[in-house]
């Protein structure tokens, strides 16, 4: 029996999906943090932030699906979309450590062999933890 394959419709995605699947991809990245899994700690820790900018988007819309067209990778573009530069710019230290992020994180660290050293991982992790309760905070 062959397998069933699985089409994801562009605009296809909840919402609500991007927003749970936010926080269990953070989870999973302090979990990887603490088994020493930095590269991939790093990655997943950077995708709950971007899922977490795309409910911010469906929230700001006002729409139960996110549009095709927000289906990028590109965190300060989405940060634009949600509504949430300005706010961003009041804040000047976040402001360093979010584009700091926007300017390095990306889909291409999922194939990023050479593993981070600790004390970078646990800075870079911290510092994308702050970013996303601060998402938090400004879309509650």
């Amino acid at each position: 029996m062959a397998a069933r394959k699985r089409i994801i419709h562009p605009g296809g995605t909840r919402g609500t999906v991007f927003r749970q699947v936010a926080q269990v991809r953070l989870d999973d990245a302090l979990i990887l943090l603490e088994q020493k899994r930095y590269a991939g700690a790093i990655y997943l820790a950077g995708y709950a932030a971007e899922c977490l900018l795309k409910w911010a988007i469906t929230r700001r819309l006002e729409c139960v699906y996110l549009p095709e067209d927000f289906e990028i990778h590109d965190l300060a573009a989405l940060l634009r979309k949600a509504g949430l530069e300005t706010l961003l710019l009041e804040e000047a230290e976040l402001r360093d450590v979010f584009w700091a992020l926007a300017d390095t994180w990306g889909p291409e660290l999922r194939y990023l062999a050479k593993s981070p050293a600790p004390d970078k991982a646990n800075s870079l992790y911290q510092q994308i933890a702050r970013v996303y309760d601060w998402i938090v905070e400004q879309t509650v």
